[in-house]
């Protein structure tokens, strides 16, 4: 009886092939356990890295609206840098997905962009820029190995790798009050006159009030205290009627525009002249108290009791071109004025209309500026 025997699978030379099939599939396996465990390794570094990317944005984001927001409180005064300070702590801006917020941002101050930068500043003068810089650990989950360090092991040549958990990121900005001598919206629609031509004040004093709109006869009685000498009341009446110190057009809608919205139809650059228009005074007077109404603060007389009132939202706070007067009407500089209560515009065109000069203005701030005399707009420089 013949018995079937068998036969091996052999190659070529003879040599039994089982062997080396199952070598090839433990190959396999190995190459394939590799292969996982790389592409989970290359997904967790992908992690690792969004997630750095991401909290990097967000911690800019906080330092980018934190630095611009107390550059908006800045004002010459520590009580600005109080303000400052606290609006920093307070920023809404989180970091990992808007679920932490950012602890112990740093805050510093400086005259210019070159610095020096200085955290507790014995004086708030002229300091009108603020950095804010802030840091937040990311815990790694692959990353740590290729960022970890060797740490000997004794005396001994052996050295271990010590992975690293987390990784730092960083947000480091700064804002400032940036002098700006042409605009195209925002300056308020009424040019008062400089009382000397020497800059930055031009002659005006911070705290007294002056002339926006004159009345139809000017006299030492009827006219802003700052403007009751003799020269400046003869100023107001060089050009005849048409001189009452508004410039813009004298459309009632873009009366009210230029006053209420900030609206401008002319472009206004320091060197340039301003051409007074007269305008219908009611509707000046009605926009005025409009907008007088739109503040938080609508009632308090002076401009420190209106900062100390704690309800300024800065509508009050306008930005007006000062002119040199008669006969080309040259813009000189520009400053703010504090609109007063609306009681103080209740005699029609008998009376003036007055404002508080209180130096530098910031757009959009409820402030005034902490540099001199001069328009500002609150802007990133780093």
């Amino acid at each position: 009886m013949r018995v079937n025997k068998t036969e091996l699978p052999v190659n070529r030379t003879g040599r039994n092939l089982t062997g080396n099939r199952s070598s090839q599939r433990g190959f396999t396996l190995i190459a394939a356990a590799f292969s996982i465990i790389m592409l989970v390794g290359m997904v967790a570094l992908a992690l690792d890295l969004g997630r750095i990317y991401i909290a990097k944005a967000e911690m800019q984001n906080f330092t980018d609206s934190a630095s611009l927001a107390a550059t908006l409180e800045l004002d010459g005064t520590m009580t600005g840098i109080s303000r400052a300070l606290a609006q920093v702590a307070s920023n809404p801006n989180r970091w990992n997905f808007m679920n932490s917020t950012v602890a112990n941002p740093q805050t510093s101050f400086a005259e210019t962009e070159t610095g020096p930068w200085v955290t507790n500043p014995a004086t708030a003068s002229r300091l009108r820029l603020a950095r804010v810089t802030a840091s937040a650990d990311i815990p790694l989950l692959f990353l740590g190995v290729f960022l970890g360090t060797q740490k000997a092991v004794g005396n001994t040549p052996t050295a271990l790798l010590v992975l690293q958990n987390t990784q730092q990121v960083k947000g480091d900005s700064a804002a400032g009050q940036e002098p700006k001598d042409s605009w195209n919206q925002g300056l308020f629609p009424f040019s008062p006159y400089a009382h000397s031509s020497t800059g930055p004040y031009f002659g005006l004093t911070v705290g007294q009030k002056y002339t926006l709109r004159w009345p139809a006869s000017p006299k030492a009685s009827n006219v802003c205290p700052g403007d009751t000498d003799d020269a400046t009341i003869a100023l107001a009446g060089m050009d005849g009627g048409s001189e009452r110190g508004f410039i813009e057009s004298t459309s009632s809608s873009i009366i009210r525009d230029t006053i209420v919205a900030d609206y401008q139809s002319v472009t206004r650059t320091v060197g340039d002249s301003v051409t007074m228009t007269g305008g219908a005074k009611q509707t000046q007077l009605t926009s005025l108290v409009e907008r007088i109404n739109q503040d938080g603060d609508k009632d308090s007389a002076t401009y420190s009791a209106y900062i100390a009132s704690g309800r300024a939202t800065g509508r009050r706070l306008v930005g007006a071109p000062i002119n040199a007067g008669y006969p080309d009407y040259k813009i000189v500089q520009i400053g703010a004025f504090f609109l007063l209560p609306t009681s103080e515009y209740d005699a029609g065109g008998n009376k003036a209309f007055c404002a508080e000069f209180i130096g530098a203005w910031v757009q959009g701030s409820r402030n005034r500026g902490a540099g001199d005399p001069g328009a500002y707009v609150a802007r990133l420089i780093q």
